[in-house]
């Protein structure tokens, strides 16, 4: 058994040595494509007009486009002073952006990876702020600031503090040290470390939607070294009918509520291999917080879920990843953790009653 394990690091370093041989660029820029046409081309000119001046390849990947959203792409790379950095790869067949983030993982030639979803565009100094922030802390993971635009409106400006984690477990501290939201679960406008996201082997699953929230789970537990800027890098254009807003639809099936609970499920049982961590008591909180706001807007739109959502379903997605007994030993959110916990317990036609009071009265 032993030798077994020492054959299996053993592995792991050469297949890490063979892909840090095969950095070729500082950077890489990962886009994963499909059905854009409308959109694509301000998005690529971002990236192609950056201020960075060192070496930088944008990895293309086409997942099944069927309009011409690859002709402006071959266009751009024909014609761009700096289209030459543009490198497409095709997938066999739609795969979704999950499974092409991982492709692109797996044939990123940068020391760093930043992923730029295909709707979205960069300010002209993101790559060059990410980077030198990188370099100066040797951090594994960079994360920019983001403004969010619905139809070229400015919605919002998700801020954070300048700072500057090096050690285990500061990063996931700082991002379960409350109940609040004190980090971005978004994997865009984070300039991660290849050799990190490798040897971690950091995967996206297969979902539709939402897979960088599991991504996120995964990986922050494992970042030692990350820095925070304030700096705005990164728009985030927000589409009504993308498969994760619920807001403006006039019908949702059920199996895609399933998808969107079993999603969340996964984040909130996170917290049963992270135990002893120094976070996991306001970790579990919060996860419970976070699919509690979730169910309540499932609730909001019940009408409109077919099949209808049963008080079932709202009960075990509210259950608890700890026991009772390990909750009474917590030392910070103790009542919380008690409140949601019953929650997953009583009677699910009860467990409804009180989240649809909760929502009324909070305005979720």
């Amino acid at each position: 058994m032993e030798d077994t394990k020492k054959m299996a690091t053993l592995a792991q370093k050469f297949e890490l040595l063979l892909s840090e041989m095969g950095t070729l660029y500082d950077v890489t820029v990962g886009i994963p494509v499909y059905n854009i046409e409308t959109l694509i081309r301000k998005g690529l000119l971002t990236v192609l007009e950056q201020t960075f001046e060192g070496n930088m390849e944008v990895l293309v990947i086409n997942d099944g486009c069927t309009d011409n959203t690859m002709e402006i792409v071959r266009e751009l790379q024909a014609s761009h002073p700096r289209g030459g950095h543009i490198r497409i790869y095709d997938n066999a067949q739609n795969m979704g952006v999950g499974m092409t983030r991982n492709t692109i993982i797996d044939k990123a030639q940068g020391k760093y990876l930043i992923f730029v979803d295909s709707d979205d565009y960069i300010t002209p100094d993101c790559i060059q702020k990410l980077y030198s922030e990188a370099e100066k802390h040797q951090a594994e993971v960079v994360y920019g600031s983001v403004k969010t635009i619905n139809s070229d409106v400015e919605l919002s400006y998700l801020s954070q503090p300048y700072r500057v984690f090096d050690g285990k477990d500061e990063l996931a501290s700082y991002a379960f040290q409350n109940l609040h939201e004190n980090l971005r679960n978004y994997i865009w406008n984070t300039l991660f470390l290849v050799s990190f996201l490798k040897e971690q082997r950091l995967k996206f699953p297969g979902t539709r939607f939402h897979e960088d929230v599991i991504f996120s789970a995964d990986m922050v537990p494992l970042v030692k070294k990350a820095v925070l800027i304030p700096d705005i890098t990164y728009y985030y254009v927000m589409r009504a009918h993308s498969l994760s807003n619920l807001q403006g639809r006039t019908s949702i099936n059920q199996e895609e509520i399933k998808k969107f609970i079993e999603i969340y499920t996964y984040v909130k049982n996170k917290n049963k291999v992270l135990r002893g961590k120094p976070y996991y008591e306001a970790r579990c909180a919060r996860s419970m917080t976070q699919m509690l706001y979730i169910v309540s807007g499932l609730l909001k739109n019940k009408r409109i879920i077919t099949p209808p959502l049963t008080n079932r379903m709202i009960k075990d997605a509210m259950r608890h990843p700890a026991s009772f007994s390990e909750i009474m030993r917590f030392r910070k959110y103790r009542v919380a953790n008690l409140a949601f916990f019953m929650l997953g317990i009583m009677p699910s036609w009860l467990t409804v009653c009180i989240i649809s009071l909760i929502a009324k009265y909070k305005r979720i």
